[in-house]
């Protein structure tokens, strides 16, 4: 409460005070006009991966709101780079309203589990959290999903992606990711949700849900704040 009187929060797109979007800003947030297949990027009705591509990749399907710039793109990196977790409460708002009039999305949701993109140690100390974690956690109870986000662990440390191609972005992300021996029961026949911040290339939540599909997970469903 006296952090809020000493530094009030302040609408990220037009200064006014009171929420980090408030009801204007939050209304001209660009939403992605389409759905796409999350392996070839290319239009899919609801997000779902098409049939070819599913044979080859792990995504059964994808589920993208915002896309990645203006003021989303300037809160997301405020949150992950000038730590300001405040922030993870409004981009939940934000993305629930929206991602709860998709009735393909909703129907994914059913019995889903939510896991969250893990952040090697190394990243997750120089940081102090896992954004990913901290937005699935709010995202799950907003949608009152189970919420697991040690099933996954970050064994190895990757190499920034931006300067990558897709293809050297999926082979960048091989074997990344394990399952938490302590938690595998609970994946056999399970469906998933796997939660990370912004959609790319895929390649990051592809591999995870390798890692999940080959532990037995029935199905995968990507989830992502931006693209």
């Amino acid at each position: 409460m006296l952090l809020d009187l000493l530094f009030p929060r302040r609408c990220l797109g037009c200064g006014r005070s009171g929420n980090y979007f408030c009801a204007a800003c939050l209304n001209r947030l660009l939403l992605q006009p389409e759905r796409i297949c999350p392996i070839c990027s290319q239009f899919s009705p609801g997000g779902l991966a098409h049939p070819g591509c599913r044979q080859k990749n792990s995504l059964d399907g994808l589920t993208s709101i915002f896309r990645y710039e203006g003021l989303i793109k300037k809160a997301i990196k405020k949150l992950k780079y000038k730590f300001i977790t405040d922030l993870a409460a409004d981009l939940t708002e934000a993305l629930v309203s929206f991602c709860g009039e998709d009735k393909i999305f909703v129907n994914a949701c059913r019995q889903a589990i939510l896991v969250p993109i893990p952040l090697h140690s190394s990243r997750l100390r120089w940081r102090g959290f896992n954004q990913a974690a901290l937005l699935g956690k709010m995202i799950a109870q907003n949608l009152d999903l189970k919420f697991m986000p040690d099933l996954l662990i970050r064994q190895k440390k990757t190499t920034p992606q931006f300067e990558r191609d897709k293809k050297a972005r999926y082979e960048n992300l091989k074997g990344a990711f394990v399952v938490n021996k302590d938690s595998s029961f609970m994946i056999q026949d399970s469906s998933f949700m796997i939660f990370d911040d912004i959609f790319a290339s895929g390649a990051t939540l592809n591999e995870a849900a390798k890692t999940l599909k080959q532990a037995g997970a029935r199905q995968v469903w990507g989830l992502a704040l931006a693209r």
